[in-house]
This record gives structure tokens, sequence and C-alpha cells, in this order.
């Protein structure tokens, strides 16, 4: 009778041929196409651009409507969606869960037939709270779908012209296609809630509970949500999982309960260097006597109080093996051995340390060396961590200060800033001196200050020319430097520092502020690279200048890295041994830039 209606209406083009497609999807999206809402067989191959998705056999609507799902209707965003739930409802045997259930307890009643009728309910009462048979998924799906009414409207006698059933049910499938979003929410809910049953569902853990005593029946429970971390083949993936719940019973003033997953996260600890063969089976032994560990309670919290387990497996392997035996060397330290002590006091990474410490030129109280080899002991596992095959970059200049008497130490502080009265002042170059104050600090350092901007570079220059044969260092700190400023640092010439600017001599390096170093500016003569590439101080920003005019080394580094060096150029050098009135140079013209001299000394040599 369904298909007597439909048959009575021939195709408009092919007026011999049957109707067989209807078109269900992309409706709204062709408001005022004149392509028709229905084929014919004729029609489907004469169209090129024919999309399937978009169409429905009418057959099968009366065929399966009540049924069956019908795969492309109604329209939604995901048709996965549909087609999971037609993967559903074919196999009737994976919808039965009420049947297992009934056999399950069918089983058990003849032992335990008081308690079994009771859970039985609950069970079953459980399930039928999902859409857990074919029924009740096919009976919401045609709630949701409307797919009787547009059967209905298929079906309609009352119109026997083509164009009449087009307009209804264009408007029909416009109106479910215009609620796709709720279509898809509908059918997804259905999908999620059949298949969060079948996920759910869980047979093995009832047969355990069988196989414990009697008293522990009111346990039993087929469904996953009930039975916590049943599965767990894997035990770190539920980690932070197991750590809250470990946190929060630790914190529970009344009984704690024992369970499978708080033994686990106590012996997994990665420090008890346990294999994962070993965890996955003890995991899955003490799942199947978890039942029975929860019988037993503790009115006490799993650590002390202020104290939770050490998480070591955020630690790397390397790591903890270096911890374990840390832990042995201690344990062996505490025995009090005088020979074990003693190996380890001649270790080459304590010797080698110990004989940095005791060097003269550090100054260490006799207290502080005695407590820092007692540190030493303590961490003798964790300094193999440091490679101590190349200790020293000159191991004979280490020897020579570190065996220095003390009169030569002594010979050597008296050679500092003080004794060779030094003194800083800014020449008449330019009228601006009055933009620039120099003050001598009681500590013998000398603050450069530029208290307003000058249109000309300002020289401050020592106050005695420099020996030939001396080998000099000055050290300078950039108190404060705007961002891209620059100052100067070199040497120039006494008798010209009232007339001209100090780097014209090309005996100078011009430096920047960048970002939170100091970088090379313009070249003005100290510009070879000796050392290093380009020009980057760190931390406290020092530069040290060296220059020994003999030997015609004029020479700019980081301090006290050292990982940069600048040297005068080769066409530059013969100046240092020619002009006879040179001086140390400092050149300086933007507000607020601060400059300070913080020390100069004379050397024997120059230590790299």
């Amino acid at each position: 009778m369904d298909k007597i209606t439909i048959q009575n209406l021939k195709c408009n083009k092919h007026p011999n041929k049957d109707l067989q497609f209807i078109q269900v999807n992309d409706v709204l999206a062709q408001p005022n196409s004149t392509k028709p809402l229905f084929y014919c067989s004729s029609c489907f191959n004469h169209d090129l651009h024919f999309k399937s998705i978009n169409y429905l056999m009418i057959d099968q609507i009366f065929q399966e409507a009540d049924n069956n799902i019908i795969p492309k209707w109604p329209p939604v965003n995901n048709y996965q969606i549909i087609s999971d739930l037609i993967d559903l409802t074919s196999n009737q045997s994976q919808l039965d869960y009420v049947e297992l259930i009934t056999n399950f307890f069918n089983q058990l009643k003849e032992e335990f037939l008081n308690k079994i009728d009771v859970i039985q309910k609950k069970m079953i009462n459980e399930a039928l709270k999902y859409p857990i048979d074919r029924q009740h998924i096919i009976e919401r799906y045609q709630e949701v779908s409307n797919i009787h009414q547009l059967k209905q409207l298929l079906n309609n006698e009352k119109s026997n012209n083509l164009q009449d059933y087009s307009i209804l049910c264009k408007e029909f499938i416009s109106q479910m296609e215009s609620q796709k979003d709720k279509n898809t929410e509908q059918l997804l809910s259905l999908l999620t809630q059949a298949n969060q049953l079948q996920t759910n569902f869980n047979m093995e853990y009832p047969h355990i509970i069988k196989k414990q005593l009697f008293t522990f029946i009111d346990q039993i429970s087929f469904f996953n949500l009930d039975i916590p971390e049943f599965s767990s083949s894997n035990h770190d993936n539920n980690r932070n999982h197991l750590e809250t719940n470990i946190r929060n019973q630790n914190n529970q003033t009344g009984y704690l309960k024992l369970t499978s997953e708080l033994i686990m996260k106590l012996v997994s600890n990665k420090s008890n260097f346990c294999s994962d063969q070993f965890l996955s089976k003890l995991s899955e032994n003490l799942q199947s006597i978890n039942p029975i560990l929860k019988q037993f309670s503790f009115s006490t919290t799993v650590f002390k109080e202020n104290k939770e387990q050490i998480d070591f497996s955020k630690i790397s392997e390397e790591k903890i093996n270096l911890i374990e035996e840390y832990v042995k060397h201690s344990i062996a330290s505490q025995r009090g051995e005088q020979q074990f002590e003693q190996e380890v006091k001649n270790s080459l990474e304590i010797k080698q340390i110990t004989q940095i410490v005791d060097s003269k030129i550090n100054f260490l109280s006799q207290e502080f060396r005695q407590q820092f080899e007692k540190f030493l002991v303590d961490v003798k596992p964790f300094l193999k961590q440091i490679n101590f095959t190349n200790t020293f970059t000159d191991k004979n200049k280490f020897d020579f200060f570190r065996n220095l008497s003390n009169g030569k130490l002594n010979t050597l502080f008296q050679e500092n800033l003080p004794n060779l009265d030094l003194k800083l002042f800014v020449t008449q170059y330019g009228n601006w001196q009055r933009n620039c104050v120099v003050n001598k600090k009681e500590n013998g350092y000398y603050e450069i200050e530029c208290l307003k901007k000058s249109d000309y570079w300002l020289n401050c220059i020592s106050n005695t020319n420099l020996q030939k044969d001396q080998k000099y260092i000055f050290r300078i700190k950039v108190e404060s430097l705007n961002e891209g400023k620059e100052f100067i640092i070199g040497l120039m010439r006494n008798s010209q520092a009232d007339q001209v600017v100090g780097y014209n001599e090309y005996l100078s390096c011009r430096l920047q502020k960048n970002n939170q170093s100091v970088i090379k500016s313009e070249n003005d003569g100290i510009d070879k690279q000796l050392k290093g590439a380009g020009f980057k101080t760190s931390g406290e920003n020092m530069i040290e200048l060296r220059l020994c005019l003999k030997e015609q080394v004029l020479e700019v580094l980081d301090y006290p890295n050292y990982e940069y060096k600048l040297g005068l150029e080769d066409k530059y050098k013969e100046k240092l041994i020619q002009l006879d009135d040179l001086r140390f140079y400092l050149g300086i013209g933007n507000q607020d830039n601060k400059l300070i001299l913080m020390d100069v000394k004379i050397v024997n040599e120059f230590i790299d």
C-alpha cells in the first residue's frame, strides 16, 4: 500500500520512469533551485554531479523506516553517528545486556538466593537507564528523526501531483535540515548512551566477587564506573589520578580503606626499581582481591605529618641511579670508617677541588676549608658529573700563584690603585667639563657621571702619562648606560686632550649598550679579533683594558669571563712606542651615563 501512491507519480522528465530518489540534504543551500527534489533512474544516470550523500532511496524509507535506522536521515553534521548507530543495532547480541545479567544471577541464585533477588533487580534497573536494546534505540531514533512523518508525507494519497509532493516534501526536509545541530546532538547523545553501557559493562568483576565470601555480595556491580581502576594494565596512565586519591586519603581524619590502588601507588614508586612486568602482574592480582582489601581500614594517615611521597617518576633514570649511589655512599660514611673516609678524600675529584680551595689567593679561613672538605666527602657521588681532566687552562700559572710566598703576595697587592696615585679628570675640550663630574670614593673607585647631554664627546683622562715598560690593567664597570648609547675606552695624548676628541688617535674601542650587555660599536682602532667572535659583556658589564706600550699591547676584554678579546690593529701599533704622552682615556657624552673605574693594576704578566 505504501508504494502504490508514489508509483502513481511519474518523473516529469522521464514519464515512463518511476521516482526512486528524494533529495534529503543541501536543500536549504538551494532555495531557488529548479533542480527537481525527486529523481528517477534516468535522472540519476544523467546527473554527472550526483552526490549520493544528498539522496535517499524512496523504497528504503518504506521498507526500513519501521525497523531500521535510515543511513542518511535525518540531516546531521556528522553522518558517522548514524553509521555507528546502524552498526550498534545490527548486532543484537551486543545489546542483550539484561540477558547477560539475568544469566549470571540465575546461576548465582542457587547459592545465594535470598540476596541475589535484591541485587539482580538493582543491576537490571541500572542497565535499563541506558538504551540497552535495539528497540529502544530504534524508537528514540524515530522520535528524533521524524522518519514516520516523512513516510506519511510520501504516502499522502490526497495529492497526485508531483509539484505538490515536491513542495510539501521540500518544506518538511527544509525544516528538518534547519535543525541539523539539534538532530546531531540528540543522535550523538543516543549513541553515547548506548556505547556508554557497552563500554561500562563488565562481567569479570561479578565472577571475581562470586569467588569471595558471601558477605561481599553487596559489592557486585556490572558497571565500570562503579569499579575504580578495574582495568589497570598500565599503572603509569593512572598516576595522577592515584596521587590525588592518596593525597585525599592522607588528609582524611576518619578511617582509611585499604585498596589495590593504594598498594600500587606505594609499591610502584620508581625508587623501588620494580620491573614493569612485576608491577603489571601485581596490579592484576590486586584487582582480583580488591573487594577483600576494601574490608580493611586504618584510623591513620598514609604518610607522616606534612610529608608526601616523593614522585620519582619525574626524575630521569640517570638521576635515580645517582641518588641510589649517594644513599649507599651516605650509609657507608655513617659507619665512621677512617679508611673509607680517607679513600674518598684521596679521590681525584676531591683532591683537585681541595687544591683550588687551598690556594693562597683565595684567602679562605681554615674553618671554612674544613667544612667545605667535609661537604665534598658527603656529596662525592655527585662530583663525577664534573669533568676534571682539563680543570686548568694553564696549570703552571695556577701553581705559580698558589705557591707564591706571603712576601710576594703582599708586593702584588701593594701595586694597586692608591699606590699608583692615579687620578681622573675631565679636560677642557669643548668647554663641556661642567656637564661631567668625576668623584673618587673611599674605596678608591672613580665614578665618572655625565649630568647633561653634550654636543661633543667629553675627554676624561688620567693625571699621569703611562710608562712604556709597565703592564697596566684597567677595569671599568658600566654602572648606567641608556639603551643604544655609547662610550669610549682607550688611550689619548695629553697634549691633545683640550683640543680634539680622544678617539682621533685610533687607540680606542667604542662600546654600546645592547639589551643588558655591552657590545662593540664602531672601529676606533681596537678592532682586531683576538678571541671569540665579536664582543659582549655579561653580568655586571665589566670591561678590562690591558696595555703595555713597549710590547705594543692594547687590548679590551670582557671581565671576568674573558670570552672575547679585541686588540689594536697592526697599523696603529707604532703609535704606542712613538707617542710619549699617552694617558688612559674615557669618552662619554650622554646624560645619565655613569662609568666606574673599579681597578688599576701593574702586573708582571697578563693572564688570559
